[in-house]
């Protein structure tokens, strides 16, 4: 039985990061294939498991099955595109109920609503999907989320998910600005990150996206 977990995970090395599948079913089963099997090593998933490619039923079923047989040595974060948002803009709604009907697909939304939002990887990486906050500084914040909803607009919950940093010829100068190209959260800065990590004891931050 996998028990709930909070929203701020944590996970040891040795491990294996993940970025973004996007319903790439084949590259899912090279890479695991490559990297080992998770009873012998970790694995982190930073979230975005459908959209785009064809074969996102696939993708979730493999990744609960290895799930729920390695519960202690796999964590599945949750993405931006593991919302109803952004599946009924993308493909996976219709992948979905075209495979099976609109009730799997609810319960697929399930899944996603209960998936944790960011991990710390052996007490030294911060890892999420998106990015940081201008209303995180302590993580501790992080597990006063209720995360069993859809995806907000704004706010910590959503920056997690969303933000992206800004580019290097103006990271140095800036903290944070809004971030045009996805229509939400921010695009974040260096001295916001390092100010993060050092509070907290930290050396990087790993994210997708």
């Amino acid at each position: 039985m996998i028990e709930k977990e909070p929203n701020l995970c944590k996970i040891g090395e040795p491990i294996v990061i993940v970025g973004d599948i996007h319903g790439q079913y084949h590259d899912l089963c090279h890479m695991l294939e490559k990297a080992g099997p998770p009873q012998d090593i970790n694995y982190l998933f930073l979230g975005d498991y459908v959209d785009r490619g064809i074969f996102g039923v696939e993708v979730l079923i493999l990744l609960m099955a290895i799930k729920i047989c390695h519960p202690k040595n796999v964590i599945l974060l949750r993405g931006n595109h593991e919302s109803r948002n952004m599946t009924e803009n993308f493909t996976f709604r219709e992948e979905a109920i075209s495979r099976y009907d609109m009730e799997m697909y609810n319960l697929f939304m399930e899944v996603f609503d209960s998936m944790p939002l960011s991990c710390i990887v052996d007490g030294k990486y911060f890892g999420m999907h998106g990015g940081i906050s201008p209303e995180l500084s302590k993580l501790d914040q992080i597990d006063k989320i209720n995360r069993f909803v859809e995806v907000p607009l704004d706010g910590l919950f959503c920056d997690l998910l969303w933000s992206d940093p800004l580019s290097d010829d103006v990271a140095n100068n800036r903290d944070y600005i809004d971030n045009e190209e996805r229509e939400c959260s921010y695009l974040f800065g260096k001295k916001p990150a390092k100010k993060l990590l050092d509070n907290n004891n930290l050396m990087t931050i790993v994210r997708g996206h």
